[in-house]
């Protein structure tokens, strides 16, 4: 599969190209500045790295105003990681606070009825976080696959190829990451409902 893996100058950048490139993909990396200049339907799929959250909304939304534009009318499939799913919810002009406490470190998180029933998800899941945002109450056109205690942590697009997930899949074993990563991506590609 090819892949367009966006960095939003993610810390985690070199694992998410390794994970990604474990997983038997052939990767072109770009940086969320030069998405507009990149020819993104010669793709599979996206992949929105993790990143930075700017404080100001304005400076939020100039920055990241082509890869906005991108998930808007994108013509192949997006996982967004942590920023990357937020930027998903953003594109819908919806909100993305800050939590009561950063969260941060392997932490487990629980699937919901629809991500056990519908997509055959674990009914929890240990993965890695750091963040200090997150969706707390989820767009209509969105599914809830799993959460945290006060955000979520997984959601599906009902109408268009899309997930988000607020954790970072890259991180970790390798091995683990690219595992982690394909079933993400194989989740994408179930019918939509």
């Amino acid at each position: 599969m090819k892949i367009l893996l966006v960095n939003n100058d993610s810390d985690t950048w070199d694992e998410l190209c390794e994970a990604v490139g474990a997983a038997g993909h052939d990767v072109t990396p770009t940086h969320y500045a030069d998405i507009d200049r990149t020819a993104t339907s010669q793709h599979d799929l996206a992949i929105l790295s993790g990143g930075w959250w700017y404080d100001d909304e304005v400076e939020l939304l100039e920055k990241y105003g082509e890869e906005l534009n991108f998930i808007r009318t994108s013509p192949i499939p997006i996982l967004g990681i942590c920023i990357g799913m937020q930027l998903l919810h953003v594109s819908l002009d919806r909100a993305v606070p800050l939590l009561d406490a950063p969260q941060t470190g392997l932490k487990e998180i629980v699937t919901t009825t629809v991500g056990r029933e519908r997509y055959g998800l674990p009914s929890t899941m240990k993965v890695h976080k750091n963040h200090t945002r997150g969706v707390i109450d989820a767009d209509p056109i969105f599914e809830v696959l799993a959460i945290s205690p006060g955000h979520v942590e997984i959601i599906r697009h009902t109408e268009r190829p899309m997930l988000g997930v607020q954790f970072h899949p890259e991180v970790g074993p390798r091995e683990q990451s690219a595992n982690l990563l394909n079933a993400l991506i194989a989740l994408i590609a179930k019918e939509i409902i």
